[in-house]
């Protein structure tokens, strides 16, 4: 058997990276390898739970290896702090996700990164944040890169600006973090009587539509056991009532305007210059009766910030599906790219702590660059220029 070699690792570009973040006041932290698996399989994207490597300790405790390092290191957080007071901490080192075998991508990757806790002025701790990425980027070796930037509040102000029944508004919102699905949501919402096939499935459905949910979860035990089919997909026999549920309420409801469909599929697609982005943003649902001015004004002084702090945003990207992958962002997000490939990345994470143990929401925003993906991109051709 041939030995097993060990990738190695240019500490230099890691320490110097993470030198940035120290020279700002970022205390080096090291959260452990281990952590409950169950933190990462209920608030991470779908790309993330099935990448998990997943096992029980000796005592039944199930566990994995760390995916990332931004939900271990607002454990210690919590762990020091108990989500009071503002802190600055930044980290390197693994972390682990399960490529397919034949994969040219590793399954250990190292990060460097670093997390703000409790800062009070939300949209200057987002500047500060992209600020730093982008020198401890440069500061490992890269000098051209792109930039890419999202904010997933417009959405959520957006769908509950919208004339739709409440139920619509909140599965619009859990479901967009799965682009595919979401964009099936959306068309069935938009068609009458799109949320039942014409087979048998019909009756089930509407049967369903009768029941409350714990009555229509029974039912649907009952029809899996009796049809000896196991749950497929992650998707315990709860999520499978709860889809049945939806469909049979998609049924006796009144369809989607294709007005309020269009402006949804339209505002998602969306690709600006950052310095259009607010007015096309602001034209866009004020043709359709729609104010969104907080979330743009704060868009707004979040562009100016990020300028003042030297950040040429000239030739960034501002995309409003963007950040449609780990389901506990917030708010701002971005990401720093070469050659199509994602090099740093980061954003707002507001309800992270308080889901994870903290009494109340803890304003958070951080970043994380993964260093396989800094080396490849320096040794590959050079990206496009940004700052």
């Amino acid at each position: 058997m041939a030995p097993v070699k060990t990738p190695k690792r240019d500490v230099t570009k890691t320490d110097a990276m993470r030198s940035v973040f120290e020279g700002a006041g970022f205390l080096n932290v090291y959260p452990p390898l281990l952590q409950p698996a169950d933190v990462f399989l209920d608030r991470s994207g779908e790309d993330i739970r099935r990448r998990l490597f997943v096992f029980n300790d000796p005592g039944g405790q199930e566990l994995c290896l760390r995916p990332d390092l931004t939900i271990p290191t607002c454990r210690l957080y919590l762990d020091g702090n108990a989500g009071k007071g503002d802190a600055k901490f930044c980290y390197s080192g693994p972390v682990f996700r399960y490529e397919e075998a034949g994969a040219s991508k590793a399954n250990e990757l190292v990060q460097t990164g670093a997390e703000f806790f409790g800062g009070k002025d939300a949209e200057a701790a987002d500047a500060e944040m992209l600020s730093l990425a982008v020198d401890a980027v440069r500061a490992g070796g890269l000098s051209s890169f792109d930039i890419k930037l999202g904010d997933l509040a417009l959405f959520d102000t957006l769908v509950d600006a919208l004339d739709i029944p409440a139920g619509w508004r909140t599965r619009l919102k859990r479901h967009f973090w799965r682009p595919d699905y979401f964009k099936e949501l959306l068309a069935r919402l938009s068609t009458k009587g799109a949320g039942a096939r014409a087979d048998e499935r019909i009756g089930l459905i509407a049967a369903l539509g009768a029941l409350d949910e714990k009555n229509a979860l029974s039912v649907i035990e009952d029809v899996l056991d009796l049809a000896k089919i196991a749950p497929v997909g992650g998707r315990s026999v709860a999520e499978i009532a709860e889809r049945f549920l939806e469909r049979a309420a998609d049924e006796s409801a009144a369809p989607l305007s294709k007005d309020t469909a269009k402006l949804i599929d339209t505002f998602l697609h969306l690709s600006l210059k950052p310095k259009d982005a607010a007015k096309r943003i602001r034209d866009l649902t004020k043709s359709a009766g729609i104010k969104l001015d907080a979330p743009i004004a704060a868009l707004e002084r979040r562009f100016d910030l990020i300028d003042k702090r030297g950040v040429d945003l000239s030739r960034a990207t501002f995309e409003t599906g963007f950040g449609r992958t780990l389901e506990y962002y917030t708010g701002f997000v971005f990401e720093l790219s070469a050659g199509g490939n994602g090099v740093a990345g980061g954003g707002r994470y507001d309800g992270l702590l308080q889901s994870l143990g903290a009494k109340s929401r803890v304003p958070a925003v951080g970043c994380a660059i993964t260093l396989e993906r800094l080396t490849a991109a320096i040794a590959g051709p050079k990206g496009r220029a940004a700052k």
